[in-house]
Formats: structure tokens, sequence, C-alpha cells
């Protein structure tokens, strides 16, 4: 029986560890950009409405890569 009391009291130790970390974690930002609606006309004058997204864009620098010659 106390094989099972351990094992239910690492458990919960385990769950309170977990939960407590990603309650003190800062909330990752869900949406980089908004997207919006524009709305254009046609050479016939008939309107449509065409969403323009915001681009993406890298979060890291990236490095040269292998074709760089160093000159100097």
């Amino acid at each position: 029986m106390r094989r099972v009391w351990a094992t239910i009291a690492t458990l919960w130790v385990t769950i309170t560890i977990v939960g407590f970390l990603a309650w003190t974690r800062p909330p990752a930002s869900a949406v980089q950009g908004v997207p919006r609606a524009v709305v254009v006309e046609d050479r016939h004058g008939v309107p449509h409405v065409v969403v323009v997204a915001a681009a993406p864009h890298a979060t890291t620098q990236t490095s040269p890569g292998g074709g760089a010659v160093a000159r100097g």
C-alpha cells in the first residue's frame, strides 16, 4: 500500500510543479499581424474585397551561408 501512496504523491507533486511553471510563464503572442480587407474596383466598376495579410518576418538573424567569401 505504501507504493500506491508514494505513486499518488509523486504524481500530485509532478502536476503541481508543471502547473506552477505553466502559471508563471508569460503568455506567448498569438497574433503577429492582423489581416486587413481592402475594397478594390475592377475595370468594369465592380467592387471586390481583397484580404491583405501582413508579411511574415524573421525573428532570428541568419548567417551568410556557404556562398559568402571573406575579403580582406
